[in-house]
């Protein structure tokens, strides 16, 4: 019996805590799936909080597009004027960002910042 791995489609998950909104990521984040995280995105920032969490902690898989994303995002950030945090993941969702260097220039936190 050969065992199959099933794609995770990406779930994200909106909360709107004191300090801003907060995206919790679930599955797979990839060219299929990032317009939806751009979406999500757009909608959190709509109005102009001073703080983004994104919580990369059940990330199970990003490719290159995802990887995208927070590269961008992050330069918005800095364009906008407002904070952004990202929630460091697991492996194997850590060793791309490792392994292309993103890791040292994205706001990684290992815990979301408290309310």
């Amino acid at each position: 019996m050969h065992s199959v791995a099933v794609a995770r489609p990406l779930e994200i998950e909106r909360h709107d805590d004191a300090a801003g909104p907060r995206l919790v990521l679930r599955g797979e984040l990839d060219i299929a799936t990032a317009p939806r995280l751009q979406e999500a995105v757009d909608a959190a920032l709509a109005a102009g909080p001073q703080m983004l969490v994104v919580d990369l902690r059940e990330l199970a898989f990003l490719d290159s597009s995802g990887l995208r994303q927070f590269i961008v995002l992050a330069g918005r950030a800095e364009q906008e004027g407002f904070r952004l945090a990202l929630v460091r993941p697991a492996p194997p969702a850590l060793a791309v960002f490792q392994i292309t260097r993103a890791e040292e220039n994205l706001p990684f936190v290992e815990e979301p910042p408290s309310s």
